[in-house]
């Protein structure tokens, strides 16, 4: 029996035990006069192990713009003979809660201000001689509301550090038909800011690519594809429609757009054009990039770059890329070589500007045909052996001399 009460008594003091110590560790519940407490002068109490940063900046914060919100984390110090550091969160209403002082509601704030609020609290209620240091340790998360033209619009999670490129990036990209150049940010204070996205991607201009708050709702309109769109064709990545900003020239269109392919031709970039009564189709060089301006309805195609074509009698034929100093020979190798009909000596090279080449010395441009032709034997007798070749030439004696015999 008397084991037993021991047994109990053991137990009930170790879970008094592992109470007191999770509420020394739970968040809000350190007591800054706690007695009996071992620390000496000069040593800092943290309520956690660490500061864990949990976020990227691209450059330092301005504490006279940055504004506090629910979740923002805050390291207060309190030096009063002890030295005290307590990590604090802002509370889902904008409170700081410091305990055994009191709450300041920081909501709204600049970091400045903040700052001030609670150091001027801290005086004023609870340690009018201490010496009190506050500072942003972590930044909060929270979610921002994005509509209209992006592949995945509705709530996303946003920091009070990233910017619009990176909400639509978690948006999973602009849709082919946004008008990235007339975006929408209706602020939580009732204002609205008009963003041109563009020239962020072409100039890099921060203006254009502003931060967010809790409530702002991002507006991303779609384009009127019969009166601001564009079509783009050929060997680039992502043709298809696009809506284009009013004066948009060729070379902004591409710089912003496009993601050539391996085999992309700039050399060659075509427009068609839709007139009154027919098409006009236009060759755009890459030094006329900058000042062709496109207008609503312009087809781009932009060509694959021209290979050497190989056909005839080879076991291959087809395109292939073009590699300069290759002669027809390689040419022909590439695609296999010859057939037992073919003749490679005899091979034939057509160029684009309609003059022909022979011989194997023949050099070689983008755009140009090789032909490899029959022999001259195969041309004559084509496929016939030696043996039906003789068959042949005796039946036509045979019935020479019948025919003869018989007059």
């Amino acid at each position: 029996m008397l084991f037993f009460q021991i047994l109990i008594r053991i137990i009930f003091s170790f879970s008094i035990l592992c109470i007191v110590l999770g509420q020394g560790n739970r968040f809000g519940q350190l007591d800054l006069l706690k007695e009996n407490t071992d620390v000496k002068a000069g040593e800092t109490i943290q309520a956690v192990q660490s500061f864990e940063e949990i976020f990227s900046l691209e450059k330092a914060i301005d504490p006279d713009k940055y504004i506090l919100g629910p979740g923002d984390e805050l390291g207060i110090n309190i030096l009063m003979g002890e030295n005290f550091t307590l990590p604090i969160k802002i509370t889902p209403t904008g409170d700081v809660f410091i305990p055994s002082v009191g709450i300041v509601n920081v909501s709204e704030m600049t970091l400045s201000q903040g700052i001030d609020a609670i150091k001027k609290y801290i005086l004023d209620n609870a340690y009018p001689n201490a010496k009190i240091s506050v500072a942003l340790v972590n930044i909060r998360y929270f979610q921002i509301q994005i509509v209209g033209a992006v592949n995945k619009p509705g709530f996303l999670r946003a920091s009070a550090v990233d910017r619009l490129d990176r909400i639509i990036s978690r948006a999973k990209g602009f849709h082919q038909l946004a008008r990235e150049f007339d975006i929408t940010v209706k602020r939580k204070n009732g204002n609205s800011d008009q963003i041109n996205h563009l020239n962020f991607i072409r100039h890099g201009t921060l203006s254009e690519n502003p931060q967010f708050l809790e409530g702002d709702i991002i507006i991303v309109p779609f384009g009127n594809i019969s009166d601001e769109s564009v079509a783009l064709r050929g060997a680039a990545k992502g043709t298809g429609y696009d809506i284009i900003e009013p004066g948009e020239t060729l070379l902004e269109f591409l710089t912003r757009r496009i993601k050539l392919d391996t085999y992309s031709d700039l050399q060659s970039v075509t427009i068609t054009r839709k007139g009154n009564k027919s098409k006009s189709f236009i060759r755009v060089l890459p030094k006329e990039f900058s000042n062709f301006k496109l207008i609503s309805g312009d087809i781009i195609d932009i060509l694959r770059e021209r290979g050497i074509m190989v056909n005839g009698y080879v076991q291959q034929p087809g395109a292939y890329e073009f590699i300069p100093g290759y002669s027809i020979f390689d040419y022909i190798s590439i695609a296999g070589g010859n057939t037992l009909e073919g003749d490679p000596e005899r091979a034939v090279v057509y160029h684009p500007d309609g003059t022909i080449g022979k011989g194997r010395d023949t050099l070689l441009n983008r755009g140009d045909v090789i032909v490899v032709p029959r022999t001259f034997l195969n041309t004559f007798v084509g496929r016939l052996s030696i043996l039906q070749m003789t068959a042949y030439i005796f039946s036509i004696y045979m019935s020479y001399i019948a025919a003869t015999a018989y007059k």
